[in-house]
């Protein structure tokens, strides 16, 4: 092994003899048996010129020496490119000085890497590459000089991809770039359709204003002083951050672009993930905002960040989407990351939103005009113990309207470092590259391929979840009807729910806090989540929610409600049942009915009933009696199988009200808008009457999901009159349907 190092330093060598004394390498001074060579490491680039900065004028000699000893032997040696970044890993005790001198893209001059060993000698990160091999007989088909410059060629590329994995790439022109976006043809062509001239100056304003509108200005300063700013603040309010998964991004950074595609929750949620790529050694990504966030100070600061800034809707003005398209190609061109939420929006029920195509279509249009490195999208479950936003959220549900963000709302943020939130979870789910994705779409959905990659990246978010205790806690205690449950009862309802889950994980990427149960209930009572009420005797106390939190509640569950759903979708069809059901009756209405809980929730387990029955038999959670399954006869078992069906119930339920609906009204008989104003208003009544203390159980955007999921299924259509038609299907649904619907809701809707 030789260590190659970009540039001359002594202290880039010290460092690296420790380096290889902790890791059980060889040390970079000691000779190289064999090959009359007293060191075994070489600096590629060589200090020139007036102020002496570090850069490439010659092959270096003991690289050349090498060279010609290894062509007359057999032996093979692997150059291993090493780089050191002094003042790039993330510290707390930052200052601008340090920022000032730390390393960038720029070539360092004698005097600067002095400054930057001085002031960062604490605040180091050194990145190993993976080892080049370097053979004699692929040395002898080539000429000596062809052969060491083809090498050195290489090595420049290894080092360039480390440093760009790290630095992100050099944007110290960014107004080459502006210079760029606005002399493109795309652009030169949305300002002529849109004015009817070639040149008009009222068009090319207006694209340099969206230009300038959009575009990241990305300082390392602002960078540094954010870092600072963010581990104090998550510091205060988070006892820690856990990080699942992401040496899957590691293996994939030096050689893609990578696309961030994490959920979107809170408006901390690019923060969070981009301090967590900043403290594990990888470049910040360019980040798609909102331009609601394009606040006085705030925006500036966030745009020095790497934020770059959309509207919410580009219809009606072509020079802009097309500027915004152009602006995100040339990002991908230069080898960034860059991160947006495919939802959109921040959800406001805990589930994830169905997927906006518009930046995963920009992403396809930038992929088939070409760009360096192939693009792979990274799904990232972002989860929260307790959420920032919750009271606004809350308020939202309950019908107030959205707050739009403004700099005093910033301030007034400020308060929550006097409160605690529990821990923070960022899971990273297995990569998508964007052309195996493409490949895989059907023909059938081959025009709008944005689609069915949404499709698959929301999927690909939830397959990924972590699962926290404020999630247990809440599918367990909300199954109960009026939100209140045994201590025992919860504890053991947690810890089965584990269970269930752990009996999967062959086919599955979910993690699960494994904190034991009863340490989980207390750290939700002390995030004040939990209300107790002490009981008197041998009774263990009762645990529930006071009316505002039973509803933030609901956000909890549903966060996770996807991975149990196949399970409490078959508990649902035997809890009720007086006698057995056959397997393959449970497989009907598996196969009827799921297909639709799936779509609304962003899973995929439409093959999985007959291994998820075998669960729940291992679990004594049901029983085999003659042919058919049935609940257990052991009361405390029956109990929590009725719990884990109650946790999927609602969803159940509102499915059931559409086409109850839907089939009583008879084929083209109501439009879309009159069901839909039948669905809300009767799920609303429902929710009334039996105390479904859940908001979203008529959220008007959950029907019009289930809708259009029936019209994907070519179940429903609409008519030249824009009435809704139907077959036999419909009323076979309904048949279905009834097979897990209590009959107190089947009676409620037929008076």
């Amino acid at each position: 092994m030789v260590y190659v190092l970009a540039n001359r330093s002594v202290a880039d060598v010290v460092l690296l003899d420790i380096i290889a004394e902790q890791r059980g390498l060889r040390s970079p001074g000691a000779p190289l048996d064999g090959l009359d060579e007293q060191r075994r490491f070489f600096f590629l680039n060589r200090p020139a010129g007036l102020w002496r900065r570090n850069t490439m004028r010659r092959i270096p000699e003991r690289m050349r020496r090498l060279e010609a000893k290894l062509r007359d032997r057999e032996d093979r040696l692997y150059l291993m490119p090493v780089s050191i970044f002094w003042g790039r890993a993330g510290r707390k005790d930052r200052s601008w000085l340090r920022a000032l001198f730390s390393d960038g893209w720029a070539a360092s001059s004698r005097l600067r890497r002095f400054l930057i060993l001085l002031l960062n000698r604490g605040d180091i990160l050194v990145q190993l590459g993976q080892p080049l091999p370097w053979h004699g007989d692929a040395l002898r088909d080539l000429a000596p000089e062809h052969s060491l410059r083809r090498t050195a060629r290489l090595l420049r590329v290894k080092f360039r991809n480390q440093r760009v994995r790290v630095l992100g790439p050099d944007l110290s022109h960014r107004r080459t770039l502006m210079g760029q976006i606005l002399r493109s043809s795309q652009v030169g062509a949305a300002i002529a359709a849109e004015t009817g001239a070639a040149e008009d100056r009222a068009g090319e304003r207006a694209a340099r204003a969206a230009a300038r509108s959009i575009a990241a200005d990305m300082s390392y300063p602002a960078v540094r002083f954010l870092d600072a700013l963010l581990t104090w603040f998550w510091s205060r309010i988070y006892d820690g951050v856990r990080v699942d998964g992401i040496e899957r991004v590691a293996a994939l950074a030096e050689t893609h672009t990578l696309v961030y595609a994490p959920c979107h929750r809170s408006h901390i949620d690019y923060l969070l993930l981009s301090y967590v790529l900043y403290h594990r050694g990888f470049m910040l990504p360019h980040i798609a905002s909102g331009d609601n966030l394009d606040m006085p100070v705030v925006g500036a600061l966030l745009r020095s960040g790497g934020a770059f800034f959309m509207r919410r809707s580009f219809r009606g003005d072509r020079i802009y989407r097309t500027v915004f398209a152009e602006y995100l190609y040339q990002v991908f061109r230069r080898g960034h990351s860059v991160e947006y939420f495919v939802e959109g929006g921040r959800t406001r029920t805990g589930r994830l939103l169905p997927p906006r195509t518009g930046m995963l279509q920009m992403t396809i249009e930038a992929h088939r005009r070409g760009v360096p490195r192939p693009i792979v999208f990274v799904p990232v479950y972002i989860g929260y113990d307790k959420l920032i936003e919750a009271g606004s959220y809350v308020d939202e549900l309950r019908g107030s309207d959205k707050q739009r963000e403004t700099v005093g709302g910033v301030f007034r943020s400020l308060r929550l470092v006097r409160q605690s939130y529990g821990e923070a979870q960022l899971s990273f789910g297995k990569p998508i590259p964007l052309d195996a994705a493409l490949d895989a779409v059907s023909d059938a959905a081959s025009e709008r391929p944005e689609r069915a990659l949404g499709a698959r990246l929301v999927a690909g978010i939830n397959a990924c979840a972590f699962v926290n205790g404020m999630n247990l806690v809440a599918l367990a205690s909300l199954s109960m009807p009026r939100q209140a449950i045994d201590e025992q009862a919860l504890t053991v309802q947690i810890d089965l729910l584990r269970d269930l889950i752990a009996r999967d994980a062959a086919h599955h990427d979910y993690r699960v806090v494994d904190m034991p149960a009863a340490d989980i209930v207390r750290h939700a009572e002390l995030l004040g989540m939990l209300d107790r009420e002490t009981t008197r005797g041998d009774e263990g106390d009762i645990l529930s929610h006071d009316a505002f939190t039973a509803i933030l509640m609901t956000w909890y569950r549903n966060n996770v409600l996807h991975v149990l759903a196949a399970p409490a979708f078959i508990a649902c069809t035997i809890v009720n049942r007086r006698i057995g059901v056959r397997r393959r009756d449970v497989r009907r209405l598996f196969d009827a009915i799921f297909p639709y809980v799936e779509r609304e929730l962003q899973t995929d387990g439409a093959d999985s009933a007959d291994r998820w029955i075998g669960h729940l038999r291992a679990a004594g959670l049901i029983e085999l009696r003659g042919n058919a399954f049935v609940a257990p006869t052991q009361p405390a078992a029956r109990f929590r199988l009725r719990l884990l069906a109650n946790a999927l119930m609602p969803v159940l339920e509102r499915f059931y009200i559409g086409v109850v609906l839907l089939a009583r009204s008879g084929s083209g008989m109501i439009d879309r808008a009159g069901l839909l104003a039948d669905w809300r208003r009767t799920a609303s009544r429902i929710s009334r009457l039996y105390g479904i203390n859940a908001p979203e159980f008529s959220d008007p955007r959950l029907c019009e999901g289930f809708l259009q999921g029936l019209t994907e299924a070519d179940l429903v259509r609409a008519n030249a009159d824009g009435k809704l038609v139907f077959d036999e299907r419909i009323d076979m649904a309904v048949r279905a349907a009834k097979g897990v619907i209590a009959v107190e809701l089947r009676q409620a809707l037929e008076t």
